[in-house]
C-alpha cells in the first residue's frame, strides 16, 4: 500500500466516523436548583498594615491576618480607599455574601435506526444515512419500538428503534461578594 492510499483510506475513515457521529444527536442543558444565600459580617480594628498584609484585632481579642488582593477597595468614612491608605485604629466591617447555586448538567444523546444485528447486550444499528453503529447496551436501558419500551433482548433484526440516554452530573457554583466599610479613628 502506498503512502497516498493510506492517507486516502485514513481520510475516508474519518469522514465515515463523522457521518455516523452526526446521526447521534446530543443536547446539553443546565437545570438550576434552589440557590442559598448566606450573609456574614466581620468586624475588626486595624493594628498593622504593610504591603498587602493587614492585621485586625477582632472583637473577642484574637488577631486575624489577611493577604489583601491588589486593587481591593475599602469605603472609609464614605470615601474609597486602598490598603495603603488604612491607618491603625480604623474599624473595618466586611459584609460577605456567599451564593451557592446547585446546577444539574443534563446531557441527552439520541439515536434512531434499524436493527442490523443483535446478540445479548451487543447491537448494531443501521442509521438513517446507511452507516452502521455498534452499541454495548446496559440491561436497564430501554429502546422505543413502535411507541413501546423494549429491552435489548426484545429487539429483532429489521426493527426500527429510537433511544435516548440521559446523563445528569451535579455541579455547584459558588460566588462571593465582599463589601468592606469602616470608620477611621479621629
Amino acid at each position: 500500500m502506498t503512502r497516498n492510499s493510506v492517507l486516502i483510506t485514513g481520510v475516508a475513515l474519518l469522514v465515515t466516523a463523522a457521518a455516523v457521529q452526526a446521526q447521534v444527536t446530543q443536547k446539553k442543558e443546565e437545570v438550576l436548583g434552589a440557590a442559598t444565600v448566606v450573609t456574614e459580617t466581620l468586624t475588626g480594628e486595624v493594628v498593622w498594615v504593610e504591603g498587602n498584609f493587614l492585621v485586625l484585632k477582632m472583637p473577642r481579642g484574637y488577631y486575624s491576618v489577611f493577604d489583601v488582593k491588589p486593587g481591593r477597595e475599602f469605603v472609609i468614612d464614605g470615601q474609597t480607599k486602598h490598603i495603603g491608605d488604612l491607618r491603625e485604629g480604623t474599624v473595618l466591617t466586611a459584609t460577605v455574601t456567599t451564593t451557592t447555586q446547585p446546577i444539574t448538567v443534563r446531557t441527552t444523546d439520541s439515536v434512531e435506526g434499524r436493527v442490523a444485528w443483535v446478540n445479548g447486550n451487543y447491537l448494531v444499528l443501521t442509521l438513517k444515512n446507511g452507516q452502521n453503529k455498534e452499541f454495548k447496551v446496559p440491561e436497564s436501558f430501554r429502546f422505543n419500538v413502535g411507541g413501546k419500551p423494549a429491552s435489548v433482548h426484545d429487539l429483532k433484526k429489521g426493527m426500527d428503534v429510537s433511544a435516548s440516554k440521559i446523563v445528569e452530573e451535579p455541579r455547584t457554583d459558588i460566588s462571593e461578594k465582599t463589601v468592606i466599610t469602616g470608620k477611621a479613628r479621629k
